[in-house]
């Protein structure tokens, strides 16, 4: 550059054109630089839209409203600061307009100042050219970068809008949905209350259930108590009738007594009138004494020890017995006062009125009391027990208890009469006339049934096989031992003999009749016809020769017999079943049973009838 005088007026106006191009130079680097910026700007700008836009429609309304006004603040810098850098390039041209005009109008001493300050100008040009196509493409970048503001205002317009419509949708969605749930919930609480209401009824209903369940209950327990009350009733009822044939017993006896050859007493008294006092004698000593030494509260088995004088007061609290007291003392005295008439009968008239009287006192209180204690005390209090019975002992129906008995007493009481009488003494009966008439024999049927049968309860269904198997021992008891003598003897007894049968087989039957089968019972009663015939033959045989004995032998043949038959045949047939091995166990109780029968029997014959022989005078025997 050609030096300039410092003192020429040009100087300055030559350092204030240097002035101008460096002012120019920084314009145009400012423009440049706000080109830049601007351009930078607004490619930048647009990436948060491209980015918005790709935003779920679900993004939050908040959010999208920032990400708008941001865009939209970067636009509105961007138009800012374009319009400041056209501005600037206005101002540049109108300085470069003022330089040029200064140029022309300067001094030709400085023109090679001017050709350079031209040579300047000209690449301020070139800048300035650079810069508005520099600004153009800005201006066009913005134009777009404005297009892309506006269809990302549109994009967020429309996402603005299917956002609303998308919140209106869901919250139609939840307008519905809490109209559906506040209908769920109505109906809800209609099912609730329907629901309480059905559990109302439930429990209504199960009350009146239980209600009737225990209606039905009480009445079933009322037809219960009433089923159990009415077979007591008839239990209590069966029991009378047993009383009642019982009480046949005697009635059969008198006809047996009531014949013409039959002498009276030794005090006169007809035999059949003697009877009566038996049957008085034993029923009183039963009552006072007998049935509170068979029934009372045992002492160790061997007796009992309470008196029923007072009725059922005599009973302990804790024992409950099976049958009412009235009816079964009644049913009980109709055995001993059996056992008294086969004492009588067998006796006859070796004895007077009033001795008779006291024998049968005393078998009524204490020889069939004592022994009946041993065997039955259980039947009226089921844990008051004697000790036969509890040894396994049984008999039902007094084949042992007092046929048995009374036969070996009264065999004791006639042997030892036959010690002390003449040889020669007219009989009482021939030896072909029978003991039991068939009357009597049909009396004795009846007694049997219910001698055997009342014990037993109405709904044990026991009754009439029992009955039945009476009936079938007696019958074949009968006809054996009439074919027996029929075809093994010569003379003409064979319908005594067949009568005695039939009475044995009753005899025998007794103990076991309940638990045998028809059959066995057919046994049984055979059986028992053979031992008639043969007892009797073997008693009069040996025992009983004399004429006047053949009462007792025919007595003793039939129920002492018959009794020892009737026992053993407990364990022999009335046990396991149908003909099966006999009960080992249970015969030697039998056994046992049986044995004790005859050694107590013969004890207290003995004792009895050293007591009559004290007194001669006042119990007197016919030579």
């Amino acid at each position: 550059m050609p030096t300039i005088s410092t003192r020429s007026p040009n100087q300055y106006r030559q350092s204030w054109i240097y002035i101008s191009l460096l002012c120019l130079l920084l314009c145009c680097q400012s423009v440049v630089y706000g080109e830049e910026k601007t351009a930078v700007t607004p490619s930048s700008s647009p990436t948060p839209a491209v980015e918005q836009k790709t935003t779920p429609v679900a993004t939050d309304k908040n959010k999208s409203a920032t990400g708008t006004e941001e865009d939209t603040e970067a636009k509105t810098q961007a138009q800012a600061q374009l319009e400041n850098s056209m501005d600037n390039v206005k101002v540049i041209e109108k300085t470069l307009a003022t330089l040029r005009k200064e140029i022309d109008s300067s001094k030709k001493g400085v023109v090679l100042n001017r050709a350079t300050i031209k040579d300047g100008l000209d690449q301020i040009s070139n800048q300035l050219k650079d810069a508005y196509t520099g600004l153009e493409g800005m201006r066009n970048n913005i134009s777009t970068n404005a297009l892309g503001l506006e269809k990302l205002k549109t994009d967020l317009s429309a996402m603005d809008a299917k956002f609303k419509d998308n919140l209106l949708e869901l919250d139609r969605k939840i307008t519905t949905n809490t109209s559906d749930v506040s209908s769920q919930k109505y109906l809800v609480e209609n099912y609730a209350a329907g629901g309480y209401e059905t559990l109302l009824k439930m429990a209504e209903l199960s009350t009146k259930l239980e209600k009737l369940s225990q209606g039905q209950t009480l009445q079933n327990d009322q037809k219960q108590d009433q089923r159990i009350s009415m077979i007591k009733d008839l239990n209590r009822l069966w029991v009378l009738l047993a009383v009642v044939l019982v009480s046949l017993t005697p009635l059969a006896f008198v006809l047996s007594s009531n014949r013409e050859q039959y002498k009276p007493l030794l005090d006169g008294t007809p035999q059949h009138q003697g009877v009566l006092l038996v049957c008085l004698g034993v029923f009183i000593g039963y009552f006072i004494i007998g049935f509170g030494l068979m029934f009372g509260t045992s002492a160790g088995g061997w007796i009992g020890t309470s008196s029923y004088v007072l009725g059922e007061k005599a009973i302990e609290p804790n024992m409950t017995p099976l049958f009412a007291f009235a009816e079964f003392l009644l049913y009980q005295a109709g055995f001993a006062m059996l056992a008294a008439l086969i004492i009588y009968t067998a006796v006859g008239r070796q004895f007077s009125g009033a001795a008779h009287l006291l024998l049968a006192l005393f078998v009524g209180a204490v020889l069939i009391p004592v022994f009946g204690h041993w065997a039955w005390a259980g039947r009226y209090i089921t844990d008051n027990k004697g000790w036969l019975e509890s040894a396994g002992f049984i008999d039902t129906g007094g084949s042992t208890t007092v046929h048995s008995v009374a036969a070996w007493f009264a065999l004791v009481i006639v042997w030892q009469l036959s010690a002390q009488t003449p040889p020669s003494h007219d009989p009482d009966q021939p030896e072909n006339e029978p003991v039991y008439s068939a009357s009597a024999v049909l009396f004795l049927w009846l007694s049997a049934l219910g001698l055997t049968t009342g014990t037993l309860s109405i709904s044990s269904n026991q009754i009439e096989t029992t009955m039945l198997n009476v009936g079938l021992a007696g019958s074949a008891g009968g006809i054996m031992a009439f074919l027996h003598y029929r075809y093994f003897r010569i003379d003409r007894g064979h319908i005594t003999r067949a009568l005695g049968g039939f009475v044995t087989g009753l005899v025998a039957v007794a103990a076991s009749a309940p638990t045998l089968s028809f059959l066995e019972a057919l046994v049984v009663g055979a059986v028992a016809g053979i031992i008639h015939n043969g007892g009797f033959i073997l008693l009069r045989k040996y025992f009983l020769q004399r004429s006047w004995q053949v009462r007792t032998a025919y007595i003793v043949a039939i129920h002492g017999g018959g009794g020892i038959w009737g026992s053993l045949c407990v364990a022999l047939f009335g046990s396991k079943g149908l003909f099966t091995l006999p009960d080992f166990t249970q015969l030697v109780s039998q056994l046992e049973g049986i044995a004790i029968a005859l050694l107590y029997s013969v004890v207290l014959a003995n004792v009895v009838f050293f007591l009559f022989t004290l007194n001669k005078k006042r119990f007197s025997v016919i030579s």
